[in-house]
Protein backbone atom coordinates (compact mmCIF):
# COMPACT_ATOMS: atom_id res chain seq x y z
CA UNK A 1 0.00 0.00 0.00
CA UNK A 2 3.02 2.48 0.64
CA UNK A 3 4.80 1.73 -2.58
CA UNK A 4 1.91 1.06 -4.71
CA UNK A 5 -1.06 3.01 -3.40
CA UNK A 6 -2.83 3.63 -6.53
CA UNK A 7 -2.69 -0.24 -7.63
CA UNK A 8 -4.13 -0.99 -4.23
CA UNK A 9 -7.28 1.86 -4.34
CA UNK A 10 -8.41 1.16 -7.07
CA UNK A 11 -9.54 -2.32 -6.57
CA UNK A 12 -10.55 -1.40 -3.39
CA UNK A 13 -12.37 1.12 -4.29
CA UNK A 14 -14.06 -1.29 -6.99
CA UNK A 15 -14.97 -4.35 -4.28
CA UNK A 16 -16.06 -1.41 -1.81
CA UNK A 17 -18.62 0.11 -4.36
CA UNK A 18 -19.88 -3.39 -5.47
CA UNK A 19 -20.93 -3.82 -1.72
CA UNK A 20 -22.39 -1.05 -0.85
CA UNK A 21 -23.55 0.82 -3.85
CA UNK A 22 -24.37 -2.43 -5.73
CA UNK A 23 -23.37 -3.48 -9.30
CA UNK A 24 -25.89 -1.19 -11.07
CA UNK A 25 -24.53 1.81 -9.27
CA UNK A 26 -20.74 1.22 -10.18
CA UNK A 27 -21.39 -0.18 -13.45
CA UNK A 28 -22.84 3.33 -14.24
CA UNK A 29 -20.00 4.97 -12.28
CA UNK A 30 -17.31 2.49 -14.34
CA UNK A 31 -19.14 3.37 -17.68
CA UNK A 32 -19.01 6.99 -16.73
CA UNK A 33 -15.64 7.54 -15.93
CA UNK A 34 -14.92 4.93 -19.30
CA UNK A 35 -17.04 7.80 -21.69
CA UNK A 36 -15.42 10.63 -20.08
CA UNK A 37 -11.73 9.08 -20.77
CA UNK A 38 -12.76 8.31 -24.61
CA UNK A 39 -14.17 11.53 -24.65
CA UNK A 40 -11.09 13.44 -23.00
CA UNK A 41 -9.46 11.28 -25.65
CA UNK A 42 -11.28 12.29 -28.13
CA UNK A 43 -12.06 16.27 -27.73
CA UNK A 44 -8.43 16.52 -26.43
CA UNK A 45 -5.80 14.44 -27.64
CA UNK A 46 -2.66 16.27 -27.67
CA UNK A 47 -3.52 16.80 -23.10
CA UNK A 48 -4.90 12.87 -23.34
CA UNK A 49 -1.27 11.76 -24.46
CA UNK A 50 0.25 14.28 -22.00
CA UNK A 51 -1.44 13.39 -18.68
CA UNK A 52 -3.29 10.12 -18.59
CA UNK A 53 -2.42 8.40 -21.60
CA UNK A 54 1.91 7.91 -20.02
CA UNK A 55 -0.10 6.81 -16.57
CA UNK A 56 -2.20 4.15 -18.66
CA UNK A 57 0.77 2.74 -20.14
CA UNK A 58 2.94 2.86 -16.66
CA UNK A 59 0.70 0.72 -15.20
CA UNK A 60 -0.45 -1.77 -17.72
CA UNK A 61 3.54 -2.86 -18.39
CA UNK A 62 4.24 -2.40 -14.49
CA UNK A 63 1.67 -5.17 -13.48
CA UNK A 64 0.21 -6.36 -16.68
CA UNK A 65 4.20 -6.74 -18.63
CA UNK A 66 7.35 -8.46 -17.65
CA UNK A 67 8.14 -5.43 -15.27
CA UNK A 68 6.09 -8.10 -12.40
CA UNK A 69 6.68 -10.80 -10.13
CA UNK A 70 7.92 -13.83 -11.24
CA UNK A 71 8.07 -12.78 -14.88
CA UNK A 72 11.00 -9.95 -13.76
CA UNK A 73 12.68 -12.59 -11.44
CA UNK A 74 12.87 -14.92 -14.12
CA UNK A 75 14.43 -12.03 -16.69
CA UNK A 76 16.76 -11.67 -13.87
CA UNK A 77 17.94 -15.03 -13.92
CA UNK A 78 18.34 -15.72 -17.19
CA UNK A 79 20.32 -12.96 -17.67
CA UNK A 80 22.67 -13.76 -14.41
CA UNK A 81 21.38 -10.62 -12.87
CA UNK A 82 20.47 -12.49 -9.80
CA UNK A 83 22.83 -13.54 -6.12
CA UNK A 84 22.41 -16.41 -3.27
CA UNK A 85 22.56 -14.95 -0.41
CA UNK A 86 25.93 -16.62 1.68
CA UNK A 87 24.25 -16.78 4.96
CA UNK A 88 20.37 -17.55 4.47
CA UNK A 89 21.09 -19.24 0.83
CA UNK A 90 18.04 -16.52 -0.40
CA UNK A 91 18.08 -15.99 -4.22
CA UNK A 92 18.12 -11.40 -3.89
CA UNK A 93 16.51 -10.30 -7.17
CA UNK A 94 17.01 -6.69 -8.41
CA UNK A 95 13.60 -4.71 -7.72
CA UNK A 96 11.75 -2.85 -9.84
CA UNK A 97 10.72 0.73 -8.35
CA UNK A 98 9.06 2.74 -10.62
CA UNK A 99 8.47 2.51 -14.39
CA UNK A 100 6.88 5.39 -16.84
CA UNK A 101 6.10 5.38 -19.78
CA UNK A 102 6.14 8.82 -21.71
CA UNK A 103 6.01 7.38 -25.09
CA UNK A 104 3.88 4.06 -26.60
CA UNK A 105 7.84 3.24 -27.92
CA UNK A 106 9.65 3.85 -24.78
CA UNK A 107 9.78 2.95 -20.99
CA UNK A 108 11.70 3.90 -18.31
CA UNK A 109 12.09 1.66 -15.68
CA UNK A 110 13.51 2.41 -12.55
CA UNK A 111 15.72 -0.61 -10.85
CA UNK A 112 16.66 -0.73 -6.93
CA UNK A 113 20.21 -3.15 -7.45
CA UNK A 114 20.96 -5.74 -4.88
CA UNK A 115 23.65 -5.64 -2.18
CA UNK A 116 27.18 -6.30 -3.80
CA UNK A 117 25.72 -5.39 -7.55
CA UNK A 118 26.69 -2.68 -9.58
CA UNK A 119 25.37 -1.13 -12.76
CA UNK A 120 28.15 -2.65 -14.68
CA UNK A 121 26.55 -5.77 -14.24
CA UNK A 122 23.65 -4.38 -16.13
CA UNK A 123 25.96 -2.81 -18.62
CA UNK A 124 27.09 -5.96 -19.65
CA UNK A 125 24.11 -7.68 -20.15
CA UNK A 126 21.75 -5.18 -22.16
CA UNK A 127 21.38 -7.33 -25.14
CA UNK A 128 20.28 -9.79 -23.30
CA UNK A 129 17.88 -7.94 -21.68
CA UNK A 130 16.43 -6.51 -24.78
CA UNK A 131 16.75 -9.66 -26.52
CA UNK A 132 14.17 -11.47 -23.39
CA UNK A 133 12.00 -8.17 -23.48
CA UNK A 134 11.44 -8.21 -27.12
CA UNK A 135 12.49 -4.76 -27.57
CA UNK A 136 14.91 -3.32 -30.28
CA UNK A 137 17.41 -1.53 -27.76
CA UNK A 138 17.93 -1.46 -23.86
CA UNK A 139 20.05 1.72 -22.41
CA UNK A 140 21.33 2.52 -18.86
CA UNK A 141 21.52 5.43 -16.99
CA UNK A 142 23.02 5.80 -13.90
CA UNK A 143 20.75 6.93 -11.04
CA UNK A 144 21.20 7.71 -7.00
CA UNK A 145 23.60 5.37 -5.60
CA UNK A 146 21.98 1.41 -5.64
CA UNK A 147 19.51 2.35 -8.51
CA UNK A 148 19.83 2.16 -12.02
CA UNK A 149 17.44 3.17 -15.00
CA UNK A 150 17.17 1.12 -17.86
CA UNK A 151 15.34 2.97 -20.82
CA UNK A 152 13.76 0.11 -23.09
CA UNK A 153 13.05 0.95 -26.63
CA UNK A 154 10.18 -1.19 -28.15
CA UNK A 155 10.36 -0.28 -31.28
CA UNK A 156 11.12 2.75 -33.17
CA UNK A 157 10.10 5.57 -31.26
CA UNK A 158 10.59 8.20 -34.59
CA UNK A 159 8.32 7.06 -37.08
CA UNK A 160 7.46 10.48 -38.33
CA UNK A 161 9.60 13.33 -39.76
CA UNK A 162 9.99 16.69 -37.48
CA UNK A 163 9.55 19.60 -39.42
CA UNK A 164 11.59 22.60 -38.42
CA UNK A 165 9.34 25.48 -36.68
CA UNK A 166 8.84 28.76 -37.73
CA UNK A 167 11.77 31.47 -37.09
CA UNK A 168 11.42 33.29 -34.22
CA UNK A 169 11.23 37.57 -35.23
CA UNK A 170 12.79 38.98 -32.80
CA UNK A 171 15.83 38.74 -30.78
CA UNK A 172 14.28 38.47 -27.68
CA UNK A 173 13.12 34.88 -28.81
CA UNK A 174 16.20 33.35 -28.67
CA UNK A 175 18.09 31.58 -26.25
CA UNK A 176 21.56 30.97 -27.39
CA UNK A 177 22.08 28.32 -24.57
CA UNK A 178 19.10 26.18 -25.64
CA UNK A 179 18.44 26.68 -29.22
CA UNK A 180 15.91 24.23 -30.58
CA UNK A 181 17.07 20.82 -32.53
CA UNK A 182 14.27 18.54 -32.31
CA UNK A 183 12.53 15.91 -29.74
CA UNK A 184 14.12 13.25 -27.86
CA UNK A 185 12.91 9.22 -27.55
CA UNK A 186 10.42 10.30 -24.66
CA UNK A 187 9.42 13.07 -26.54
CA UNK A 188 10.30 15.97 -24.94
CA UNK A 189 12.06 18.87 -26.61
CA UNK A 190 15.72 18.49 -27.42
CA UNK A 191 17.62 21.83 -27.03
CA UNK A 192 21.86 22.38 -27.54
CA UNK A 193 23.94 25.81 -26.80
CA UNK A 194 25.41 27.54 -29.40
CA UNK A 195 27.17 29.83 -26.95
CA UNK A 196 30.33 28.99 -25.31
CA UNK A 197 30.61 25.34 -26.85
CA UNK A 198 32.18 23.51 -30.05
CA UNK A 199 29.95 20.60 -31.41
CA UNK A 200 30.51 17.80 -33.51
CA UNK A 201 28.28 15.77 -35.67
CA UNK A 202 29.00 12.74 -37.03
CA UNK A 203 27.14 10.51 -39.33
CA UNK A 204 27.52 8.29 -42.38
CA UNK A 205 26.34 9.24 -46.01
CA UNK A 206 22.77 10.51 -45.63
CA UNK A 207 22.36 10.33 -42.21
CA UNK A 208 20.88 13.90 -41.74
CA UNK A 209 24.51 15.88 -40.75
CA UNK A 210 23.03 19.10 -41.69
CA UNK A 211 20.05 19.00 -40.29
CA UNK A 212 21.68 19.37 -37.40
CA UNK A 213 23.28 23.05 -38.33
CA UNK A 214 20.60 23.95 -40.31
CA UNK A 215 18.23 23.91 -37.59
CA UNK A 216 20.26 26.07 -35.48
CA UNK A 217 20.79 28.51 -38.34
CA UNK A 218 16.83 29.56 -38.60
CA UNK A 219 16.41 29.41 -34.71
CA UNK A 220 19.21 32.30 -34.91
CA UNK A 221 17.60 34.03 -37.48
CA UNK A 222 16.99 37.40 -35.69
CA UNK A 223 20.69 37.45 -34.59
CA UNK A 224 22.38 36.59 -37.71
CA UNK A 225 19.77 39.83 -39.33
CA UNK A 226 21.15 42.19 -36.67
CA UNK A 227 24.80 41.00 -36.99
CA UNK A 228 24.83 39.86 -33.70
CA UNK A 229 25.61 36.36 -35.02
CA UNK A 230 28.35 35.38 -37.95
CA UNK A 231 28.23 32.22 -39.62
CA UNK A 232 31.41 31.23 -41.90
CA UNK A 233 31.11 28.24 -43.76
CA UNK A 234 33.61 25.91 -45.16
CA UNK A 235 31.84 24.23 -47.88
CA UNK A 236 33.94 21.62 -49.54
CA UNK A 237 31.18 19.51 -51.54
CA UNK A 238 30.54 22.58 -53.34
CA UNK A 239 26.65 22.17 -52.77
CA UNK A 240 25.06 21.31 -49.37
CA UNK A 241 25.31 25.26 -48.64
CA UNK A 242 25.55 27.24 -51.79
CA UNK A 243 22.11 28.28 -50.87
CA UNK A 244 23.38 30.33 -47.76
CA UNK A 245 26.24 32.48 -49.30
CA UNK A 246 24.03 35.56 -50.44
CA UNK A 247 23.56 35.84 -46.47
CA UNK A 248 27.79 35.28 -45.72
CA UNK A 249 28.89 38.48 -46.89
CA UNK A 250 32.19 36.41 -47.62
CA UNK A 251 32.14 34.15 -45.52
CA UNK A 252 31.80 31.29 -47.57
CA UNK A 253 34.34 29.30 -49.17
CA UNK A 254 34.63 25.46 -50.98
CA UNK A 255 38.09 25.29 -52.84
CA UNK A 256 40.64 23.36 -50.34
CA UNK A 257 42.70 26.37 -50.14
CA UNK A 258 39.75 29.27 -49.71
CA UNK A 259 38.52 26.31 -46.67
CA UNK A 260 42.11 26.75 -45.22
CA UNK A 261 42.39 30.91 -45.82
CA UNK A 262 38.43 31.02 -44.10
CA UNK A 263 39.98 28.88 -41.19
CA UNK A 264 43.00 31.26 -40.84
CA UNK A 265 40.85 34.45 -41.33
CA UNK A 266 38.62 33.19 -38.12
CA UNK A 267 41.51 32.47 -36.39
CA UNK A 268 42.79 36.12 -37.08
CA UNK A 269 39.39 37.70 -36.47
CA UNK A 270 39.12 36.22 -33.03
CA UNK A 271 42.46 37.30 -32.10
CA UNK A 272 41.42 41.16 -33.10
CA UNK A 273 38.55 40.32 -30.45
CA UNK A 274 40.91 39.29 -27.96
CA UNK A 275 43.18 42.28 -28.47
CA UNK A 276 39.66 44.46 -28.50
CA UNK A 277 38.89 42.83 -25.00
CA UNK A 278 42.59 43.11 -23.46
CA UNK A 279 42.45 47.01 -24.46
CA UNK A 280 38.73 47.47 -22.59
CA UNK A 281 40.16 45.31 -19.87
CA UNK A 282 37.68 42.89 -20.11
CA UNK A 283 37.61 39.17 -18.85
CA UNK A 284 34.27 38.26 -20.81
CA UNK A 285 31.29 39.87 -22.56
CA UNK A 286 27.54 39.99 -24.00
CA UNK A 287 26.62 38.97 -27.46
CA UNK A 288 26.75 42.63 -28.80
CA UNK A 289 27.52 44.50 -32.33
CA UNK A 290 30.84 44.77 -30.97
CA UNK A 291 32.10 41.09 -29.75
CA UNK A 292 29.27 39.40 -32.28
CA UNK A 293 29.01 35.28 -32.09
CA UNK A 294 31.19 34.24 -34.82
CA UNK A 295 30.61 31.09 -35.92
CA UNK A 296 32.50 28.28 -37.88
CA UNK A 297 30.77 25.54 -39.80
CA UNK A 298 32.69 23.05 -41.38
CA UNK A 299 31.25 20.44 -43.61
CA UNK A 300 33.14 17.34 -44.40
CA UNK A 301 36.00 18.47 -41.75
CA UNK A 302 38.11 14.92 -42.95
CA UNK A 303 38.21 16.37 -46.33
CA UNK A 304 39.72 19.05 -45.12
CA UNK A 305 42.01 17.85 -42.24
CA UNK A 306 43.07 14.12 -43.38
CA UNK A 307 42.60 13.71 -47.23
CA UNK A 308 44.48 17.35 -47.90
CA UNK A 309 47.31 17.03 -46.21
CA UNK A 310 48.90 19.74 -48.01
CA UNK A 311 46.33 22.07 -46.06
CA UNK A 312 45.89 19.70 -42.83
CA UNK A 313 48.95 20.81 -40.41
CA UNK A 314 48.03 24.47 -40.28
CA UNK A 315 44.20 23.45 -40.71
CA UNK A 316 44.40 21.56 -37.41
CA UNK A 317 46.43 24.30 -35.07
CA UNK A 318 43.98 27.17 -36.31
CA UNK A 319 40.71 24.72 -35.32
CA UNK A 320 42.95 23.83 -31.99
CA UNK A 321 43.49 27.68 -31.31
CA UNK A 322 39.47 28.36 -31.81
CA UNK A 323 38.59 25.27 -29.48
CA UNK A 324 40.90 26.07 -26.32
CA UNK A 325 40.82 30.03 -26.92
CA UNK A 326 37.28 30.94 -28.19
CA UNK A 327 35.22 30.74 -25.64
CA UNK A 328 35.59 34.22 -24.08
CA UNK A 329 35.52 35.81 -27.41
CA UNK A 330 32.52 33.91 -28.67
CA UNK A 331 34.07 32.12 -31.26
CA UNK A 332 32.82 28.85 -31.88
CA UNK A 333 33.27 25.64 -34.05
CA UNK A 334 31.36 23.37 -35.31
CA UNK A 335 32.64 19.90 -37.21
CA UNK A 336 30.63 17.43 -39.40
CA UNK A 337 32.33 14.41 -40.00
CA UNK A 338 31.65 10.80 -41.54
CA UNK A 339 34.58 8.55 -40.13
CA UNK A 340 35.42 10.31 -36.15
CA UNK A 341 38.92 8.55 -35.81
CA UNK A 342 41.31 10.15 -34.14
CA UNK A 343 43.21 9.77 -38.02
CA UNK A 344 40.43 11.85 -39.36
CA UNK A 345 39.89 14.27 -36.91
CA UNK A 346 42.41 14.76 -34.43
CA UNK A 347 40.89 17.19 -32.66
CA UNK A 348 38.47 15.56 -31.57
CA UNK A 349 39.08 15.56 -27.75
CA UNK A 350 39.00 18.84 -27.44
CA UNK A 351 35.58 19.78 -29.08
CA UNK A 352 32.76 18.70 -25.75
CA UNK A 353 29.37 18.73 -27.60
CA UNK A 354 28.77 15.65 -29.63
CA UNK A 355 25.92 13.95 -31.78
CA UNK A 356 26.01 10.83 -33.94
CA UNK A 357 24.01 9.83 -36.05
CA UNK A 358 23.96 6.88 -38.23
CA UNK A 359 27.41 5.27 -38.85
CA UNK A 360 29.04 2.74 -40.45
CA UNK A 361 30.88 1.16 -37.67
CA UNK A 362 30.61 -0.31 -34.07
CA UNK A 363 33.18 1.75 -33.00
CA UNK A 364 32.26 5.24 -34.42
CA UNK A 365 29.99 5.23 -31.28
CA UNK A 366 32.47 5.42 -28.78
CA UNK A 367 34.57 7.76 -30.34
CA UNK A 368 32.20 10.27 -31.08
CA UNK A 369 29.98 10.26 -27.71
CA UNK A 370 32.72 8.70 -25.42
CA UNK A 371 33.86 5.04 -24.02
CA UNK A 372 31.02 2.64 -23.09
CA UNK A 373 28.39 4.81 -25.50
CA UNK A 374 27.34 1.67 -27.26
CA UNK A 375 27.50 -0.54 -24.38
CA UNK A 376 25.05 1.77 -22.45
CA UNK A 377 23.11 1.72 -25.64
CA UNK A 378 24.28 3.68 -28.42
CA UNK A 379 23.93 1.48 -31.37
CA UNK A 380 24.23 4.23 -34.12
CA UNK A 381 25.57 1.76 -36.03
CA UNK A 382 22.21 -0.72 -36.29
CA UNK A 383 20.29 2.75 -37.33
CA UNK A 384 18.94 1.23 -40.71
CA UNK A 385 20.20 2.92 -43.79
CA UNK A 386 16.57 2.95 -45.58
CA UNK A 387 16.12 6.98 -46.44
CA UNK A 388 13.65 7.10 -43.66
CA UNK A 389 16.01 7.55 -40.27
CA UNK A 390 17.71 10.79 -41.66
CA UNK A 391 18.51 13.44 -38.65
CA UNK A 392 18.01 10.07 -35.80
CA UNK A 393 20.75 9.49 -33.70
CA UNK A 394 22.67 9.92 -29.84
CA UNK A 395 23.84 12.52 -28.06
CA UNK A 396 25.08 12.26 -23.98
CA UNK A 397 22.99 13.48 -21.64
CA UNK A 398 24.83 16.34 -19.91
CA UNK A 399 24.50 15.18 -16.42
CA UNK A 400 23.69 11.54 -16.22
CA UNK A 401 26.71 10.89 -19.16
CA UNK A 402 23.65 8.26 -20.79
CA UNK A 403 23.45 7.84 -24.31
CA UNK A 404 19.39 9.54 -25.57
CA UNK A 405 18.09 8.50 -29.16
CA UNK A 406 17.13 11.59 -30.72
CA UNK A 407 16.15 12.97 -34.18
CA UNK A 408 16.97 16.69 -35.67
CA UNK A 409 13.79 18.55 -37.41
CA UNK A 410 14.06 18.25 -40.83
CA UNK A 411 15.01 21.79 -42.86
CA UNK A 412 14.12 21.86 -46.51
CA UNK A 413 15.87 23.42 -49.24
CA UNK A 414 12.70 25.75 -49.33
CA UNK A 415 13.43 26.48 -45.83
CA UNK A 416 17.01 27.79 -45.70
CA UNK A 417 15.86 30.10 -48.88
CA UNK A 418 13.32 31.27 -46.09
CA UNK A 419 16.08 31.89 -44.02
CA UNK A 420 18.24 33.51 -46.75
CA UNK A 421 15.43 36.04 -47.30
CA UNK A 422 14.50 36.54 -44.09
CA UNK A 423 17.98 37.74 -43.21
CA UNK A 424 18.77 39.76 -46.27
CA UNK A 425 15.24 41.44 -45.96
CA UNK A 426 15.03 44.87 -47.39
CA UNK A 427 15.80 47.82 -44.98
CA UNK A 428 17.05 45.64 -42.58
CA UNK A 429 20.66 46.25 -41.80
CA UNK A 430 23.54 43.64 -42.51
CA UNK A 431 26.30 44.07 -40.80
CA UNK A 432 29.76 42.39 -41.99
Amino acid sequence: MVRHPGSVAAPAALVSSLSYLGPTVTGSLVGAATTGAVGWYRGHPDTFDTIAAPVMRAWHRRWIGAYRGRRWSDLMAVCELTKTHPRTLRTMVPRVLRVRSWSASVDTVRVKLIPGQSHRAFTNNLDEIASTLGAERVALEASKPGEVVLIVQRDEPFTYTIPAPDMPDTVDEVDLSALYMGEDELGRTWTEPLLGSHTIGAGGTGSGKNSLVAIKLREVMPLIREGLVRPWVADPKLLEWITLKPMLDGRYASEPQECADLVGEFVANMERKQKRMQRNKLRSAPVSQEYPLDWLILDEIGSMLAYRPEHAHQMVADCSLITSLGRSTHDVLECLVQEPSKDVLPIRDLIPRRVCLRVTSERHPDMVLGEGAREKGAIADKIPDDGTTAGIGYRVAPRSGAPKRVRAAYTSDDGLAELVNAVKAPGLRIVA
